[in-house]
């Protein structure tokens, strides 16, 4: 077993007082004891140092909530001594147990295996030399502080394994919230790149041709209404997600059906887009998903780098699996290029690809460049 911060262990007030309140009656029961207890030939009456002792005692006790070790050895320690003042037998053996008991659950770390037995037998040694030959305190002793040892180590363990378990749901908690913000990241990126590079293009066409073709500025105008349309629903659907962490994503979940909406809106900035799609079987949602994003990016990367541009799509079946790849030509002669950027794009679509199972390549490929998803099972 691991060792687990006390601060995680901490149990309710009435089970972390419990056994003050035992402390204290033990205490009392000295104190009211010494006006009752037998001596036996041999024995000394229970004086006022007596009741001293047990006091110190039941103080050691008291003490674990400071310093676990003092719950040990203060009790343990009077104890020795009263044996060795012939004391007789009373409620002052209580506490040895009980310091014990408290010790193996209080301490900081989970304390020696040996520290706690080592001073039980010493105790246990100084009982049965001071008893005349007699086993009966040395039994006794042995007996409840094996219990208190063993009753100590199990509640703790018990402790132990439920904070475990408490760290580890709010670590899966945390994971889970890391993810859902990655995701969130993705998507912000994903729509508003999309939507951002179709509305740049489309606003520099309809500012070229507003006077030579308005037929043509009108329809670039539609163009942009559009894309800032689709961008602004899904910006609202992550603002509420972000708004409600943990909830139920409400934002559409896209599939391949929706491809021909991207490769219309990439035809509309300027692109030629040849498709190529041939899926047999039904594919998961994430895989769908993934590919979606995967296809959007590529579509968008394009008009940005490479304006103009023939881009050949493929969206097939491959062996059970999935093949996903858009490879471009370059920038047509004459078109304006925006410079690199930070590569999120990219980086957000190789991450959808793995955790759907997928590999992503990507690079240059001859003038132009190539995205390459591949799912072998789906």
């Amino acid at each position: 077993m691991t060792s687990v911060p006390a601060d995680s262990m901490r149990r309710p007030w009435w089970q972390r007082h419990a056994v003050d309140a035992v402390a204290l009656f033990v205490g009392v029961a000295v104190v009211g004891s010494a006006w009752h207890l037998s001596t036996r030939p041999g024995e000394r009456p229970l004086d006022a140092f007596g009741v001293a002792l047990g006091s110190v005692a039941v103080a050691g006790v008291l003490a674990h909530h400071w310093r676990p070790i003092a719950a040990l050895l203060v009790p343990s320690g009077a104890i020795f001594v009263y044996l060795l003042m012939h004391y007789p037998n009373g409620p002052i053996y209580v506490l040895g147990p009980l310091g014990l008991f408290v010790f193996g659950l209080s301490a900081q770390r989970r304390p020696r295996p040996w520290l706690s037995p080592a001073v039980m037998l010493v105790v246990a040694l100084c009982a049965l030399l001071t008893d005349d030959g007699e086993w009966f305190r040395a039994a006794m002793v042995v007996g409840w502080s094996v219990v208190a040892i063993l009753l100590a180590d199990l509640i703790r363990t018990r402790l132990e394994q439920a904070a475990e378990r408490r760290i580890a749901l709010q670590q899966q908690r945390k994971r889970a919230e890391v993810e859902q913000q990655l995701e969130l990241a993705r998507d912000l990126h994903d729509s508003v790149a999309h939507a951002l590079t179709a509305i740049n293009v489309q606003a520099a066409l309809a500012e070229r041709v507003a006077v030579t073709a308005p037929d043509d500025a009108a329809e670039a105008a539609r163009a942009i209404r559009m894309s800032s349309r689709d961008a602004l629903a899904e910006l609202n659907a992550i603002v509420r997600s972000l708004r409600e962490p943990g909830a139920v994503p409400t934002r559409p979940q896209h599939c391949l059906s929706d491809i021909d909406a991207l490769v219309d809106r990439a035809r509309e900035a300027g692109l030629t887009v040849d498709v190529e799609s041939s899926i047999g079987a039904e594919l998961p949602d994430d895989v769908q998903a993934a590919s979606y994003r995967v296809v959007q990016e590529s579509l968008t990367n394009a008009v940005r780098y490479a304006p103009g541009s023939r881009v050949r799509l493929r969206v097939q079946g491959v062996g059970g699996g999935l093949q996903v790849s858009a490879l471009d030509d370059g920038p047509a002669p004459g078109e304006s290029v925006h410079p690199p950027g930070g590569g999120h794009g990219l980086i957000g679509m190789a991450e959808r690809v793995r955790a759907t199972g997928g590999t992503l390549r990507h690079g240059p490929s001859g003038p132009g460049f190539v995205v390459e998803a591949r799912w072998e099972r789906v």
